[in-house]
Parts: structure tokens; sequence; C-alpha cells
């Protein structure tokens, strides 16, 4: 029995120090190596004021991140408050991320589309645009992870178009997604799905319905669109797209759902519905006209992109 303690303090005494050093060591590494390597990816200065990491609930808390600007002296291209990123242990079963939680809050970013027609952000998206130096197999099976219960909170965003000295700004930007998951995890779903914000002062404020009796725990974020004119932001596209869109308009009913069956099944995220672009062209970069359409309807019977998967039913011309 003496032994027995003995042994028993003494993993408690080990468990208990690793815990600490974890406590303390980790959270300036987690900082250190998003300074260096986020900073090297993007070309641009990331900055992290603070980082805490709670051992005993796999919580890991970021404040005060903040992207530099293109121009020396210019405000930062992007800023959040807090990120708290709440594992699993099955992460480690897996051999995959699997987060219980991920809170994003006041995440606030600024785009400007320069005098030459380029977004000041094309320096980013042509470094995360180049090759991996082991490219992934196309026949490789979809990346694994388990994402649950994703919050955004207090988003901004704010577009000066210089070209034609006008701005535009989505404010009071509001996210809940229950999962985005194709592992087989029973993570308890605590949000429901939404997705609200202002646009230039116009509110916009699409809740989802939970079917919270159902088996398979199922939700829908249902997306409608009436008409809406697209001419006015294919600009704001980057400039390195092979094809650049002109005008056209979308009409569109779509519903998001979540499902999670359980039973060692991975949850279910699909979209379906009806989507209809009217007057759409697609030109090279040079002006090449390449393809053209009055009506183009599409429908969506069931499209899960996490799995890869596209299933049309009809498509009208």
């Amino acid at each position: 029995m003496h032994r027995g303690w003995k042994w028993l303090l003494g993993s408690l005494a080990g468990a208990l120090g690793l815990a600490g050093a974890a406590w303390l060591g980790l959270p300036p590494l987690v900082q250190s190596q998003l300074q260096t390597r986020g900073s090297e990816a993007l070309g641009r200065e990331l900055r992290v004021q603070r980082v805490a990491f709670s051992p005993f609930t796999l919580t890991l808390t970021l404040h005060g991140l903040s992207l530099a600007g293109r121009e020396a002296g210019a405000p930062p291209q992007l800023e959040i408050a807090r990120v708290l990123v709440d594992a699993d242990l099955r992460s480690l079963l897996r051999l995959a991320p699997v987060i219980e939680r991920l809170e994003v809050d006041a995440p606030k970013g600024r785009l400007a589309r320069l005098a030459d027609g380029r977004l000041d952000v094309d320096d980013i998206l042509e470094r995360l645009a180049r090759p991996s130096p082991e490219p992934r197999p196309a026949d490789a099976p979809p990346q694994r992870f388990a994402l649950f219960n994703l919050q955004l909170r207090d988003g901004e965003l704010r577009f000066d178009d210089r070209v034609v000295g006008r701005g535009h700004a989505i404010s009071g930007l509001q996210l809940a997604l229950p999962f985005l998951s194709n592992l087989p995890d029973d993570v308890t779903v605590q949000v429901e799905p939404r997705l609200a914000f202002a646009l230039d002062g116009h509110a916009v404020d699409l809740r989802g319905r939970t079917l919270p009796f159902a088996p398979d725990r199922a939700s829908e974020l249902a997306l409608e669109l009436d008409g809406a004119e697209l001419g006015n932001w294919w600009a704001y596209l980057p400039a390195t797209l092979p094809l650049r869109p002109e005008g056209g308009s979308l009409t569109a009913k779509l519903a998001l759902s979540f499902a999670q069956p359980g039973g060692g099944r991975p949850p279910q995220v699909a979209l379906s519905g009806q989507a209809t672009l009217r007057r759409l062209a697609l030109r090279k970069p040079d002006g090449t006209p390449m393809l053209a359409w009055q009506t183009l309807a599409l429908a969506l019977k069931d499209v899960r992109p996490l799995e890869r998967q596209v299933a049309l039913g009809a498509v009208t011309l």
C-alpha cells in the first residue's frame, strides 16, 4: 500500500509538473511561432499581444492579433481582439484536429482597391497561391478535421474604392455555425446557424432553425436572393484570376443544412436548392471573350463541399 501511494503521488506530481510546464512554456512558444512563421508566410508583420493556455481544458486563447498594412505607417490590414480555440483530446487519437469550440471576437478588416485596379491584399493572395514544394496528390483523400461551435462576433470590414472614390462597410457581423466537420465525432453542438450583418447600413439577418428532437440533430440556414445585381462587385475580385466576369444577376433559394447522425458516421454539411444566373459573361484578363449566357439555372441537389461531392439536378441554359 505504501508503494502504491508513493506511485500515485509521484504520478500526480508528474502530471501537475507537465501541466505547469505547458501552462508556462506553451504561450511564449505559440506567440513566437505565430509571429515568425505567420509573418514569413504572409509577407507582412503578424503580431500577437498575448497568448494564454489552459492545460486542463486544452483551451488556447490569443489576444490582440494584428496584420500590418501594405504600406509603412498604414493602419493594420486586420485586427482581432480575441481568438479562443477549445481543442479535444480526440485530436491525438484521430491524428486530426478536433475543435470543440472556436470563438473569434471583434475582427476588423480593411480592404482597398488601388488606383491601378489591384487590391491592397493581392501580394498576400499571390503568396498563398504559390504551389507547395510537396503538392498534395490529386487522388488524396480530403484533409480530416472537426470544427464545432464556431462563433464570430462583432465583425467589421471597411472597403475603400480609390478608383471611383467610394467606400463600403460591413458592420455588426455575426456568424454562428454548428459544425464544419468530416470526422465521426459526437461533440455537443451548442449554437444554431446564423448570419447577420449590415451592408452600408442595410441590415441582413439570416437565422437558422434547429430540430432538437431529430435523431441527427439537424439544423438549417436558409439563404434567399432575388435578382441581386453582381456587376458592381466584380471589380473587387483579385486581379490574378484567370477569367473576369462581367454583368450578371443572381436569384437563389438555398438551404445550408447541418446534421450529426452519430453511430460512427461523420457530420454532414450540405447545400441544396436553386440558383439562376442571368446576363453573365466571362473574359480573359486581356478582354478576350470566353463564355456568355442569358440564363443559367442550376438545381443543387446535394453539394457536400467538405467531402468534395457535387450532385446537380437539372441544368438549364
